[in-house]
Protein backbone atom coordinates (compact mmCIF):
# COMPACT_ATOMS: atom_id res chain seq x y z
CA UNK A 1 0.00 0.00 0.00
CA UNK A 2 2.01 2.96 -1.33
CA UNK A 3 -0.37 5.43 0.27
CA UNK A 4 0.31 3.98 3.74
CA UNK A 5 4.00 4.70 4.42
CA UNK A 6 3.64 3.85 8.12
CA UNK A 7 3.31 0.14 7.32
CA UNK A 8 7.06 -0.28 7.10
CA UNK A 9 7.30 0.75 10.76
CA UNK A 10 5.04 -2.09 11.95
CA UNK A 11 6.86 -4.53 14.26
CA UNK A 12 7.44 -8.01 12.90
CA UNK A 13 4.43 -10.28 13.34
CA UNK A 14 1.78 -7.52 13.33
CA UNK A 15 -0.28 -7.41 10.15
CA UNK A 16 -1.92 -4.33 8.68
CA UNK A 17 -4.56 -6.43 6.94
CA UNK A 18 -5.66 -8.34 10.06
CA UNK A 19 -9.10 -9.94 9.91
CA UNK A 20 -11.52 -7.76 11.86
CA UNK A 21 -14.71 -9.70 11.23
CA UNK A 22 -17.25 -8.13 13.62
CA UNK A 23 -19.28 -10.09 16.15
CA UNK A 24 -22.04 -9.16 18.62
CA UNK A 25 -20.34 -7.47 21.56
CA UNK A 26 -21.88 -9.90 24.06
CA UNK A 27 -20.31 -12.78 22.12
CA UNK A 28 -16.93 -11.59 23.39
CA UNK A 29 -18.01 -12.76 26.85
CA UNK A 30 -19.65 -15.93 25.52
CA UNK A 31 -16.45 -16.94 23.73
CA UNK A 32 -14.35 -16.35 26.86
CA UNK A 33 -16.73 -18.43 28.99
CA UNK A 34 -16.59 -21.27 26.48
CA UNK A 35 -12.77 -21.28 26.52
CA UNK A 36 -12.00 -20.52 30.17
CA UNK A 37 -15.07 -21.17 32.37
CA UNK A 38 -13.07 -21.75 35.56
CA UNK A 39 -10.54 -18.95 35.22
CA UNK A 40 -10.98 -15.87 37.42
CA UNK A 41 -12.84 -13.15 35.50
CA UNK A 42 -13.45 -10.36 38.02
CA UNK A 43 -11.90 -9.59 41.40
CA UNK A 44 -13.51 -6.94 43.58
CA UNK A 45 -13.21 -6.24 47.30
CA UNK A 46 -11.94 -9.70 48.17
CA UNK A 47 -14.43 -11.60 46.00
CA UNK A 48 -13.54 -13.32 42.75
CA UNK A 49 -15.98 -14.48 40.08
CA UNK A 50 -14.98 -17.06 37.51
CA UNK A 51 -16.00 -16.60 33.91
CA UNK A 52 -18.75 -19.18 34.40
CA UNK A 53 -20.04 -17.39 37.51
CA UNK A 54 -19.96 -14.03 35.75
CA UNK A 55 -21.90 -15.46 32.82
CA UNK A 56 -24.53 -16.91 35.16
CA UNK A 57 -25.09 -13.49 36.74
CA UNK A 58 -25.31 -11.91 33.29
CA UNK A 59 -27.94 -14.46 32.25
CA UNK A 60 -30.02 -13.75 35.34
CA UNK A 61 -29.74 -10.00 34.83
CA UNK A 62 -30.78 -10.51 31.20
CA UNK A 63 -33.90 -12.36 32.30
CA UNK A 64 -34.69 -9.66 34.83
CA UNK A 65 -34.30 -6.90 32.26
CA UNK A 66 -36.48 -8.67 29.72
CA UNK A 67 -39.20 -9.05 32.36
CA UNK A 68 -39.04 -5.27 32.82
CA UNK A 69 -39.54 -4.78 29.09
CA UNK A 70 -36.00 -4.36 27.78
CA UNK A 71 -35.82 -5.40 24.14
CA UNK A 72 -34.46 -4.02 20.84
CA UNK A 73 -35.02 -0.28 20.75
CA UNK A 74 -34.99 0.15 24.55
CA UNK A 75 -32.16 2.19 26.04
CA UNK A 76 -30.79 1.40 29.50
CA UNK A 77 -28.44 3.76 31.34
CA UNK A 78 -25.47 2.74 33.45
CA UNK A 79 -24.68 5.22 36.21
CA UNK A 80 -22.05 3.19 37.99
CA UNK A 81 -18.47 3.18 39.28
CA UNK A 82 -16.08 0.27 38.71
CA UNK A 83 -17.95 -2.57 40.40
CA UNK A 84 -19.09 -5.96 39.05
CA UNK A 85 -22.54 -4.40 38.60
CA UNK A 86 -21.16 -2.63 35.54
CA UNK A 87 -19.93 -5.74 33.74
CA UNK A 88 -23.03 -7.75 34.61
CA UNK A 89 -25.38 -5.00 33.50
CA UNK A 90 -23.48 -4.09 30.34
CA UNK A 91 -23.59 -7.57 28.86
CA UNK A 92 -27.11 -8.24 30.15
CA UNK A 93 -28.49 -5.17 28.39
CA UNK A 94 -26.97 -6.30 25.09
CA UNK A 95 -28.18 -9.88 25.53
CA UNK A 96 -31.69 -8.57 26.20
CA UNK A 97 -31.48 -6.68 22.90
CA UNK A 98 -31.19 -3.23 24.44
CA UNK A 99 -28.72 -0.39 24.01
CA UNK A 100 -26.31 0.74 26.73
CA UNK A 101 -26.16 4.45 27.56
CA UNK A 102 -23.18 5.40 29.73
CA UNK A 103 -23.60 8.14 32.33
CA UNK A 104 -20.74 9.79 34.21
CA UNK A 105 -21.00 10.28 37.99
CA UNK A 106 -19.26 13.61 37.35
CA UNK A 107 -22.17 14.93 35.26
CA UNK A 108 -24.14 17.87 36.64
CA UNK A 109 -27.88 17.48 37.13
CA UNK A 110 -28.77 19.43 33.99
CA UNK A 111 -26.43 17.29 31.92
CA UNK A 112 -27.96 14.09 33.30
CA UNK A 113 -31.43 15.40 32.47
CA UNK A 114 -30.32 16.26 28.94
CA UNK A 115 -28.79 12.82 28.40
CA UNK A 116 -31.88 10.97 29.68
CA UNK A 117 -34.17 12.85 27.32
CA UNK A 118 -31.78 13.02 24.38
CA UNK A 119 -30.88 9.32 24.51
CA UNK A 120 -34.43 8.17 25.30
CA UNK A 121 -33.28 6.26 28.36
CA UNK A 122 -36.13 4.36 30.05
CA UNK A 123 -34.19 2.54 32.80
CA UNK A 124 -31.04 3.40 34.73
CA UNK A 125 -28.92 1.00 36.79
CA UNK A 126 -27.10 2.67 39.69
CA UNK A 127 -26.06 2.16 43.34
CA UNK A 128 -27.43 3.32 46.69
CA UNK A 129 -24.51 5.72 47.17
CA UNK A 130 -24.98 9.33 48.18
CA UNK A 131 -22.87 10.34 45.19
CA UNK A 132 -25.15 8.54 42.71
CA UNK A 133 -28.71 7.70 43.69
CA UNK A 134 -30.04 11.16 44.71
CA UNK A 135 -29.00 12.65 41.36
CA UNK A 136 -30.98 10.08 39.42
CA UNK A 137 -33.92 10.05 41.82
CA UNK A 138 -34.64 13.70 40.99
CA UNK A 139 -35.18 12.72 37.34
CA UNK A 140 -38.01 10.32 38.12
CA UNK A 141 -41.25 12.07 37.25
CA UNK A 142 -39.61 15.00 35.45
CA UNK A 143 -38.07 13.04 32.55
CA UNK A 144 -39.01 9.97 30.50
CA UNK A 145 -37.12 7.79 33.01
CA UNK A 146 -39.41 4.96 34.16
CA UNK A 147 -37.48 2.97 36.74
CA UNK A 148 -34.23 2.92 38.69
CA UNK A 149 -32.52 -0.41 39.30
CA UNK A 150 -30.45 0.10 42.43
CA UNK A 151 -27.60 -2.07 43.63
CA UNK A 152 -25.33 -2.07 46.65
CA UNK A 153 -21.54 -2.28 46.67
CA UNK A 154 -21.54 -4.74 49.54
CA UNK A 155 -23.54 -7.33 47.62
CA UNK A 156 -20.54 -7.81 45.30
CA UNK A 157 -17.89 -7.89 48.03
CA UNK A 158 -16.60 -10.84 50.04
CA UNK A 159 -17.78 -9.31 53.35
CA UNK A 160 -21.05 -7.56 52.62
CA UNK A 161 -21.94 -6.51 56.15
CA UNK A 162 -18.50 -5.09 56.88
CA UNK A 163 -18.44 -3.08 53.66
CA UNK A 164 -21.91 -1.67 54.24
CA UNK A 165 -21.10 -0.84 57.86
CA UNK A 166 -18.04 1.07 56.73
CA UNK A 167 -19.99 2.96 54.05
CA UNK A 168 -22.80 3.74 56.47
CA UNK A 169 -20.36 5.07 59.07
CA UNK A 170 -18.92 7.37 56.41
CA UNK A 171 -22.48 8.45 55.51
CA UNK A 172 -22.06 7.20 51.97
CA UNK A 173 -25.28 5.15 51.79
CA UNK A 174 -28.83 6.40 51.23
CA UNK A 175 -32.23 4.79 51.75
CA UNK A 176 -34.01 3.69 48.58
CA UNK A 177 -37.82 3.52 48.48
CA UNK A 178 -39.62 0.27 47.75
CA UNK A 179 -42.18 1.24 45.14
CA UNK A 180 -43.05 0.80 41.49
CA UNK A 181 -40.27 3.11 40.32
CA UNK A 182 -37.48 1.18 42.02
CA UNK A 183 -36.10 -2.34 41.59
CA UNK A 184 -33.32 -3.77 43.72
CA UNK A 185 -30.42 -5.21 41.76
CA UNK A 186 -30.79 -8.39 43.80
CA UNK A 187 -34.42 -8.63 42.65
CA UNK A 188 -33.28 -8.24 39.06
CA UNK A 189 -31.12 -11.33 39.55
CA UNK A 190 -33.77 -13.35 41.37
CA UNK A 191 -34.60 -15.80 38.57
CA UNK A 192 -33.26 -18.91 36.84
CA UNK A 193 -31.43 -17.05 34.06
CA UNK A 194 -33.48 -18.50 31.21
CA UNK A 195 -34.17 -15.73 28.74
CA UNK A 196 -35.17 -15.13 25.15
CA UNK A 197 -32.02 -15.04 22.96
CA UNK A 198 -31.69 -11.79 21.03
CA UNK A 199 -29.12 -11.09 18.34
CA UNK A 200 -28.47 -7.84 16.45
CA UNK A 201 -29.99 -7.82 12.98
CA UNK A 202 -27.07 -5.98 11.43
CA UNK A 203 -23.80 -5.63 13.33
CA UNK A 204 -22.85 -2.54 11.34
CA UNK A 205 -26.13 -0.77 12.06
CA UNK A 206 -27.34 -1.95 15.47
CA UNK A 207 -26.18 0.44 18.19
CA UNK A 208 -24.61 -1.31 21.16
CA UNK A 209 -23.60 1.79 23.12
CA UNK A 210 -24.57 5.45 23.10
CA UNK A 211 -21.41 7.06 24.44
CA UNK A 212 -21.76 10.75 25.22
CA UNK A 213 -18.87 13.04 24.43
CA UNK A 214 -18.65 16.68 25.37
CA UNK A 215 -16.94 17.73 22.17
CA UNK A 216 -16.06 21.42 21.93
CA UNK A 217 -19.44 23.12 21.63
CA UNK A 218 -22.92 22.84 23.05
CA UNK A 219 -24.40 19.98 25.05
CA UNK A 220 -22.91 16.47 25.08
CA UNK A 221 -23.58 14.43 21.96
CA UNK A 222 -24.16 10.68 21.87
CA UNK A 223 -21.68 8.83 19.66
CA UNK A 224 -23.45 5.83 18.15
CA UNK A 225 -21.15 2.83 18.59
CA UNK A 226 -22.41 -0.30 16.87
CA UNK A 227 -21.61 -3.90 17.66
CA UNK A 228 -19.24 -3.81 14.68
CA UNK A 229 -17.51 -0.65 15.96
CA UNK A 230 -16.77 -2.08 19.39
CA UNK A 231 -15.96 -5.67 18.46
CA UNK A 232 -13.63 -4.52 15.68
CA UNK A 233 -11.91 -2.10 18.05
CA UNK A 234 -11.39 -4.93 20.52
CA UNK A 235 -9.86 -7.10 17.81
CA UNK A 236 -7.59 -4.23 16.77
CA UNK A 237 -6.23 -3.96 20.32
CA UNK A 238 -5.54 -7.69 20.29
CA UNK A 239 -3.75 -7.53 16.95
CA UNK A 240 -1.70 -4.56 18.13
CA UNK A 241 -0.44 -6.59 21.11
CA UNK A 242 0.77 -9.37 18.85
CA UNK A 243 4.21 -9.54 17.28
CA UNK A 244 7.26 -11.70 17.71
CA UNK A 245 7.12 -12.30 20.60
CA UNK A 246 3.56 -11.23 21.51
CA UNK A 247 3.11 -8.83 24.42
CA UNK A 248 0.17 -10.63 26.01
CA UNK A 249 -1.08 -14.21 26.12
CA UNK A 250 -4.64 -15.50 26.47
CA UNK A 251 -5.63 -16.88 29.88
CA UNK A 252 -2.42 -15.66 31.53
CA UNK A 253 -2.93 -11.97 32.25
CA UNK A 254 -4.05 -9.96 35.29
CA UNK A 255 -5.37 -6.50 34.43
CA UNK A 256 -5.70 -3.77 37.03
CA UNK A 257 -8.63 -1.51 36.12
CA UNK A 258 -8.77 1.95 37.67
CA UNK A 259 -9.96 3.91 34.63
CA UNK A 260 -13.75 4.43 34.81
CA UNK A 261 -15.59 1.80 32.79
CA UNK A 262 -18.24 4.34 31.81
CA UNK A 263 -15.53 6.00 29.67
CA UNK A 264 -14.94 4.53 26.22
CA UNK A 265 -11.19 4.10 26.83
CA UNK A 266 -11.69 1.71 29.74
CA UNK A 267 -14.81 0.10 28.27
CA UNK A 268 -13.03 -1.08 25.13
CA UNK A 269 -9.34 -1.30 26.04
CA UNK A 270 -9.81 -2.60 29.59
CA UNK A 271 -13.10 -4.50 29.80
CA UNK A 272 -13.64 -5.84 26.30
CA UNK A 273 -10.00 -6.61 25.55
CA UNK A 274 -9.49 -8.12 28.99
CA UNK A 275 -12.45 -10.44 28.59
CA UNK A 276 -11.46 -11.34 25.05
CA UNK A 277 -8.11 -12.69 26.26
CA UNK A 278 -9.48 -14.38 29.40
CA UNK A 279 -7.69 -12.02 31.77
CA UNK A 280 -8.53 -11.52 35.42
CA UNK A 281 -10.01 -8.03 35.74
CA UNK A 282 -9.10 -6.46 39.09
CA UNK A 283 -11.62 -3.69 39.68
CA UNK A 284 -10.99 -0.60 41.77
CA UNK A 285 -13.66 2.05 42.12
CA UNK A 286 -11.05 4.81 42.04
CA UNK A 287 -7.33 5.36 41.58
CA UNK A 288 -5.69 5.49 45.00
CA UNK A 289 -1.94 5.06 44.97
CA UNK A 290 -1.74 3.12 48.22
CA UNK A 291 -4.38 0.65 46.96
CA UNK A 292 -4.71 0.90 43.21
CA UNK A 293 -1.25 1.27 41.72
CA UNK A 294 0.60 -1.93 40.83
CA UNK A 295 3.16 -1.27 43.55
CA UNK A 296 2.73 -4.19 45.94
CA UNK A 297 5.83 -6.41 46.34
CA UNK A 298 3.50 -9.40 45.85
CA UNK A 299 1.65 -7.92 42.88
CA UNK A 300 1.35 -10.08 39.80
CA UNK A 301 -0.48 -7.49 37.71
CA UNK A 302 0.69 -7.77 34.10
CA UNK A 303 -1.50 -5.16 32.37
CA UNK A 304 -2.23 -1.57 33.34
CA UNK A 305 -3.90 1.18 31.34
CA UNK A 306 -3.93 4.72 32.62
CA UNK A 307 -3.63 8.40 31.90
CA UNK A 308 -0.47 10.50 32.29
CA UNK A 309 -1.31 11.75 35.79
CA UNK A 310 -1.57 8.16 37.03
CA UNK A 311 1.88 7.29 35.71
CA UNK A 312 3.27 10.49 37.23
CA UNK A 313 1.75 9.47 40.55
CA UNK A 314 3.24 5.98 40.39
CA UNK A 315 6.81 7.07 39.64
CA UNK A 316 6.59 9.76 42.33
CA UNK A 317 5.15 7.48 45.01
CA UNK A 318 7.40 7.31 48.12
CA UNK A 319 9.43 4.10 48.18
CA UNK A 320 8.54 3.08 44.63
CA UNK A 321 12.19 2.21 43.94
CA UNK A 322 11.92 -0.62 46.47
CA UNK A 323 8.95 -2.22 44.75
CA UNK A 324 9.37 -4.92 42.09
CA UNK A 325 7.14 -3.99 39.15
CA UNK A 326 8.74 -6.33 36.63
CA UNK A 327 5.57 -8.39 36.21
CA UNK A 328 4.13 -5.56 34.12
CA UNK A 329 4.39 -6.22 30.41
CA UNK A 330 1.56 -4.22 28.80
CA UNK A 331 0.96 -0.58 29.74
CA UNK A 332 -0.85 2.06 27.77
CA UNK A 333 -1.62 5.73 28.17
CA UNK A 334 -4.24 7.98 26.62
CA UNK A 335 -6.39 11.01 27.25
CA UNK A 336 -3.52 13.51 27.18
CA UNK A 337 0.11 13.74 26.05
CA UNK A 338 2.53 11.68 28.14
CA UNK A 339 5.64 13.61 29.21
CA UNK A 340 8.84 12.08 27.88
CA UNK A 341 10.40 12.10 31.34
CA UNK A 342 7.48 10.11 32.76
CA UNK A 343 7.70 7.52 30.01
CA UNK A 344 11.44 7.08 30.50
CA UNK A 345 11.31 6.90 34.29
CA UNK A 346 8.45 4.38 34.25
CA UNK A 347 10.39 2.14 31.90
CA UNK A 348 13.44 2.38 34.15
CA UNK A 349 11.36 1.32 37.17
CA UNK A 350 9.40 -1.47 35.52
CA UNK A 351 11.15 -2.47 32.31
CA UNK A 352 7.77 -1.95 30.62
CA UNK A 353 7.30 0.43 27.72
CA UNK A 354 4.18 2.61 27.91
CA UNK A 355 2.38 2.66 24.59
CA UNK A 356 0.54 5.88 23.86
CA UNK A 357 -2.69 5.79 21.92
CA UNK A 358 -4.75 8.46 20.22
CA UNK A 359 -8.40 8.38 19.32
CA UNK A 360 -11.85 9.78 19.98
CA UNK A 361 -15.04 8.54 21.57
CA UNK A 362 -16.33 8.16 18.02
CA UNK A 363 -13.49 5.77 17.13
CA UNK A 364 -14.26 3.37 20.01
CA UNK A 365 -11.75 5.02 20.97
CA UNK A 366 -8.20 4.34 19.74
CA UNK A 367 -7.11 5.07 16.19
CA UNK A 368 -3.33 5.16 16.50
CA UNK A 369 -0.79 3.49 18.79
CA UNK A 370 2.93 3.94 19.32
CA UNK A 371 3.10 0.17 19.83
CA UNK A 372 3.02 -0.05 16.03
CA UNK A 373 6.32 1.81 15.62
CA UNK A 374 9.47 -0.27 15.73
CA UNK A 375 11.93 0.58 18.48
CA UNK A 376 14.13 2.44 16.03
CA UNK A 377 11.19 4.67 15.03
CA UNK A 378 9.24 5.00 18.29
CA UNK A 379 11.05 8.05 19.59
CA UNK A 380 9.31 10.44 21.92
CA UNK A 381 7.18 12.98 20.11
CA UNK A 382 6.90 10.90 16.94
CA UNK A 383 3.58 10.33 15.22
CA UNK A 384 1.98 6.97 15.97
CA UNK A 385 0.94 4.64 13.12
CA UNK A 386 -2.68 3.68 12.49
CA UNK A 387 -4.13 0.49 13.98
CA UNK A 388 -4.45 -2.60 11.75
CA UNK A 389 -7.07 -2.43 8.97
CA UNK A 390 -8.19 1.04 10.09
CA UNK A 391 -8.67 2.55 6.64
CA UNK A 392 -10.21 -0.55 5.12
CA UNK A 393 -12.72 -0.76 7.97
CA UNK A 394 -14.16 2.74 7.59
CA UNK A 395 -17.69 1.36 6.97
CA UNK A 396 -17.39 -0.22 10.44
CA UNK A 397 -15.05 2.14 12.25
CA UNK A 398 -15.11 4.90 13.21
CA UNK A 399 -18.69 5.44 14.29
CA UNK A 400 -18.69 9.11 13.46
CA UNK A 401 -22.43 9.67 13.72
CA UNK A 402 -24.08 11.35 16.68
CA UNK A 403 -27.42 10.25 18.03
CA UNK A 404 -30.49 12.37 17.64
CA UNK A 405 -33.83 11.02 18.73
CA UNK A 406 -36.53 10.73 16.12
CA UNK A 407 -38.65 13.21 18.05
CA UNK A 408 -36.02 15.89 17.48
CA UNK A 409 -35.17 15.20 13.85
CA UNK A 410 -37.45 16.38 11.06
CA UNK A 411 -38.02 14.44 7.87
CA UNK A 412 -36.35 17.25 5.95
CA UNK A 413 -32.95 16.89 7.60
CA UNK A 414 -32.62 13.18 8.36
CA UNK A 415 -29.32 11.93 7.04
CA UNK A 416 -29.38 8.28 8.04
CA UNK A 417 -26.35 6.96 9.89
CA UNK A 418 -27.93 3.92 11.48
CA UNK A 419 -31.29 2.26 11.70
CA UNK A 420 -32.12 3.96 14.99
CA UNK A 421 -30.16 7.19 14.87
CA UNK A 422 -29.64 10.30 12.84
CA UNK A 423 -26.71 12.52 12.01
CA UNK A 424 -26.90 15.76 13.92
CA UNK A 425 -27.07 18.83 11.74
CA UNK A 426 -24.16 21.05 12.72
CA UNK A 427 -24.99 24.78 12.81
CA UNK A 428 -23.12 26.80 10.22
CA UNK A 429 -20.62 29.33 11.44
CA UNK A 430 -21.44 32.92 10.70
Amino acid sequence: MLDSPWLKSYPKGIHWDADLTPVPVDQILDDAVAKWPLLPAVSFMGRTLTYRELAALVDRATTGLQKLGVKPGIHVGLYLPNTPHYLISFFAILKAGGTVVNYSPLDAGKVLEHKVEDSQTDFVITLDLVTLYPQMKTLLGKTRLKKLIVGNIGEMASHRDAVNASLAAAKQLVDVPQDGQHVKFEELLNNDGRHEPTKPRDLRETIAVLQYTGGTTGLPKGAMLTHANLSSACRQYWETAQGEPPLIEPAKERMLIVLPLFHIYALSANMLLGIRIGAELILHARFELDRSSPNSPKSTVTMFLGVPTMYMGIIGFPGIDKVDLRALKYCASGGAPLPVETLQEFKRLTGCQIFEGWGMTETSPSERSRRLARASRAHAGSRSPELPSNSSMLPIRPGLCHWESAAKSSSADRTSCAVTGRMRQRPRRT
